[in-house]
């Protein structure tokens, strides 16, 4: 029992440590950020660019494109329950959930919530650093953050209300998401269909008439399926009446120059801002299985999923996307609609 308690101890400060170490080397890369905002002050929140999406809908490709516009600083996952404490708090994150699950806050863009609104302020400004976040530092001396978020798609409107963040929502085939999450990826995304009801506004706002349905799913591939329906409904309700910018991952990955030339224009940034290799670079999230299968062919990508699900998973997958009236994507691999501006002037 001695010696197990003494691995024990040797373990934790071997994490310490290591967390420490990582720590020490993003504050070293965070110097002349500090020394500019030293100067000039830190950058408002309304001034960041907001990306957010659904996981597995291609937005760390997205983000790491933008976030080599210069002057740009990206803050990868702030909303990750292993980059905050406070987050965790506010989510009341169980310790043993991986941090990969479907654990999502509802908030009426109106809602009275102080604490989540200095939550969002901290994320916007860039005041949530960790390894994670900062893994990739893009720029020296930022003028902007970029902060990248799969876990926000249900308080949208609350953050567009109060901050002005530029918003670019950005969304991918819901059979290729469900796809990607339940069968492609080795890490897991476990999702509880009736985790849903346990937040009654969300019920009372959009839920209500299936109640008894989803209630019944035990099926991980529909709780998935019904995830990315509410989760895109809220958004794209939300946002209905606010200014942003809306991307499909399917024409962004058919045309990439085009649709990052029409994206960065509306960012009021060189529309050649991007470098070339980073538009038919694989995302760093893809698996390794997938960048060396010989996928070469963008269509064949795209359609995948058609494929690789069988006909029942396929109209599963489209049934809650057609309750909830999301109304760009259908039987077809490609959405119904071309990507841009949306919402307020």
């Amino acid at each position: 029992m001695k010696a197990k308690r003494i691995a024990k101890r040797m373990t934790e400060r071997s994490g310490a440590v290591r967390e420490a170490v990582k720590q020490t080397w993003v504050e070293g890369r965070r110097l002349g950020e500090r020394a500019k905002f030293a100067i000039s002050g830190p950058p408002s929140a309304s001034a960041s660019w907001l990306l957010a999406s659904s996981g597995r809908s291609g937005s760390t490709w997205l983000g790491d494109m933008l976030a080599a516009t210069p002057g740009t600083q990206q803050i990868f996952e702030p909303l990750d329950p292993r980059n905050s404490e406070t987050y965790r708090q506010l989510m009341a994150w169980p310790p043993d959930l991986t941090p990969s699950a479907f654990k999502r806050k509802y908030l009426r863009p109106d809602a009275d919530a102080p604490e989540w609104a200095a939550f969002w302020e901290d994320a916007l400004r860039g005041r949530i650093r960790t390894y994670l976040t900062d893994y990739a530092r893009t720029s020296f001396l930022p003028q902007r953050f970029l902060t990248k978020v799969i876990r926000a798609n249900m308080m949208l409107g609350f953050v567009a209300k109060r901050f002005h963040p530029r918003i670019i929502f950005l969304m991918r085939h819901p059979a290729a998401v469900v796809n990607s999450m339940f069968y492609r990826v080795k890490a897991t995304w476990p999702a509880n269909a009736r985790d849903l009801l346990a937040q009654e506004k969300l019920v009372a706002d959009y839920l209500r008439p299936w109640v008894g349905e989803i209630e019944r799913i035990s099926d991980g591939f529909e709780a998935l399926a019904v995830w990315w329906a509410v989760e895109n409904r809220v958004a794209l309700t939300q946002l209905a009446d606010q200014s942003h910018y809306l991307i499909f991952y399917e024409h962004l990955a058919l045309r990439p120059h085009e649709e990052t030339a029409r994206l960065l224009h509306w960012l009021e940034m060189d529309e050649n801002a991007v470098p070339e290799a980073l538009l038919h670079q694989y995302s760093r999230m893809t698996s390794e299985k997938q960048r060396h299968s010989g996928e070469t062919d963008v269509m064949r990508r795209l359609t995948a999923w058609k494929q690789e699900l069988s006909p029942a998973e396929q109209a599963l997958a489209l049934k809650w996307a057609r309750r909830l009236q999301i109304p760009y994507y259908g039987e077809d691999a490609l959405p119904r609609a071309k990507s841009g501006p949306r919402g307020g002037a």
